[in-house]
């Protein structure tokens, strides 16, 4: 059996970039793989404007968390194997805490294969996303774990691998983004990259008409070569990493909290 660990920021991450992947794992390899789902935050403030800040908190909370077992039921993924790090949605820091928790995990779990969001090479700068993918990378680059699992990157502008699909598979990804009810303002949005992004990685999986495009990840002593991407990847992260985008948006007493704890002390 193979132990698989996929992580995310938030509840509704893994559908879009991994969703075909996941389903091959967990139903038609009928169960042979352990697969675990990892969500750093319960995604309690992931709507988009102010007139929903009754919604936020716990109570969302609660609904994010169920909308996640209904999508990980249909990837055959039981509720005892997702997992929850206790962050807050939109103040996931990289910080030697975050990076100790996320080796702990690791270790007690240890999973043989772990995904996460690419940290640099991306195209989506939530910078949950961003500190998630680094500090999964920075436990098992610095070898802060007895053993070193295979790590593979997804939302990644520069992939390696590619895992291809059916075109009438395309509906599995319809399926699982509609267990997100309270994300479909965002999601509705997300759909139109699904497929020009699926067929262009299916050019490079070469004979596949659709595929998931994903970066392995290199450890040793030429992985800092193997790692870089391309001069255009690293010209556009260079430019646009400093733009996050699809931040949390925080009732104003919570805002006005967060400030003043921000705040330099006189």
């Amino acid at each position: 059996m193979t132990k698989y660990a996929f992580f995310q920021a938030h509840p509704d991450d893994l559908e879009i970039s991994c969703g075909q992947l996941m389903y091959h794992l967990g139903v038609r390899s009928k169960g042979i793989h352990e697969i675990r789902i990892v969500s750093v935050t319960k995604g309690e403030f992931g709507l988009p404007g102010h007139q929903y800040d009754r919604f936020k908190g716990d109570f969302l909370a609660e609904i994010r968390t169920k909308e996640l077992r209904s999508a990980a039921s249909i990837l055959n993924v039981p509720s005892e194997n997702l997992d929850f790090l206790g962050y807050t949605d939109g103040l996931v820091p990289l910080d030697r805490r975050f990076v100790g928790v996320v080796r702990d995990y690791l270790q007690n779990h240890r999973p043989d294969v772990v995904f996460a969001p690419d940290g640099l090479y991306t195209w989506y700068y939530h910078m949950d996303h961003v500190n998630t993918g680094r500090a999964v990378f920075y436990v098992i680059d610095k070898k802060l774990i007895d053993y070193q699992p295979r790590l593979y990157f997804y939302s990644t502008l520069s992939p390696n691998v590619f895992f291809p699909f059916r075109p009438e598979d395309l509906e599995l990804t319809d399926r699982l983004i509609a267990c997100h009810k309270t994300q479909i303002w965002l999601l509705h949005w997300m759909k139109h990259i699904i497929r020009p992004t699926a067929l262009f990685a299916g050019l490079q999986a070469r004979g596949w008409r659709y595929a998931e495009p994903y970066r392995e990840v290199y450890f040793g002593d030429d992985s800092r070569e193997r790692n870089e991407a391309g001069f255009p990847i690293r010209v556009f992260t260079h430019f646009f990493s400093g733009m996050p985008f699809f931040q949390a948006k925080y009732p104003q007493e919570v805002l006005q909290k967060l400030k003043s704890e921000s705040s330099p002390k006189s």
